[in-house]
């Protein structure tokens, strides 16, 4: 059997030694402590003794140890009350972390027509339209509430407006830009200043058969032209900070669908933007989507 690659490394503790033990296993790098009263299931009295729980790689955790008890042992001769001084090691069960991830990203149907899925877990239902995204480095699986509230919005966009052309600020994934292209609209352009997110969003689009939509990496300011539809899902105080690109980009009654604020960040954001009235207002989870529009 191979050795386990990371050890639980535990101390039962008093309550008073707690904080210090705590902070020792952090000193010896611990990614992370953490702290419970011994017996989880009753309530505890203040003297109850505390469970101090870390991970440690397999390679270090012996040394650790080693370092801890002596220190246990140094605390618990300062310590009048007695009391209990514990330390024990378990291997720490192997992660199938594929496994997990897709434990979490299902397909999520979103408005009346899309539902984004995984590429492992393609729904059958040929009333709505696919998103299919693999889940990395870039935000935008459609699990979150802004996306699922921006997806919703250009759907119901488009849905009552011909909308000729449309940009993606932020792009991450690429799922609003593909989003629009499989709705129907002919010319997308999505950007994201971090360009290491473009070979993500382009992989992504490949993989739902979309391969005309425009690319750009760089700031909000090197973008050309003026759209029908502008989507951003960024943000709240980006979405402030960049009100006048953003708006500058919207063709004459076109629309702006902005994501990525909470609800109570809306007032904030639509303030930024004088001249323009809120016509659609979308929430999921705890974000909010607004769409504003502005007379011709």
């Amino acid at each position: 059997m191979a050795a386990p690659d990371w050890i639980a490394l535990a101390a039962l503790v008093p309550p008073a030694a707690a904080d210090g033990v705590a902070n020792f296993l952090f000193e010896h790098g611990a990614p992370g402590v953490v702290t419970a009263d011994h017996d989880v299931d009753a309530p505890a009295p203040d003297d109850s003794p505390v469970r101090i729980e870390a991970h440690f790689p397999a390679a270090e955790a012996a040394a650790v140890e080693t370092a801890l008890r002596r220190y246990l042992t140094s605390l618990a001769a300062l310590e009048p009350a007695g009391g209990a001084w514990e330390v024990e090691t378990c291997p720490v069960p192997p992660v199938d972390w594929t496994a997990l991830a897709r434990r979490h990203h299902r397909p999520r149907r979103i408005g009346r027509r899309l539902v984004v899925a995984p590429p492992w877990e393609l729904p059958d239902e040929p009333d709505r339209i696919a998103l299919v995204i693999e889940p990395g480095m870039a935000f935008g699986t459609g699990q979150h509430g802004s996306t699922a509230g921006a997806l919703e919005a250009l759907e119901a966009r488009l849905e009552t407006t011909r909308v000729a052309s449309a940009l993606d600020a932020g792009t991450g994934s690429g799922v609003l830009a593909l989003a629009l292209a499989r709705l129907g609209v002919p010319h997308v352009v999505a950007f994201d200043v971090d360009p290491a997110v473009l070979p993500i969003a382009r992989a992504n689009l490949r993989a739902n058969g979309v391969a005309d939509v425009a690319l750009l990496a760089g700031p909000l300011a090197a973008v050309r032209g003026r759209y029908d539809l502008v989507v951003a899902n960024i943000l709240a105080d980006v979405l402030i900070v960049e009100a006048a690109g953003l708006a500058a980009a919207v063709a004459s009654g076109g629309a702006l669908v902005l994501s990525g604020l909470l609800a109570s960040q809306a007032a904030a954001v639509a303030a930024a933007y004088p001249g323009w009235r809120t016509v659609d207002v979308r929430r999921h989870d705890d974000w909010t989507t607004l769409t504003l529009a502005r007379d011709a």
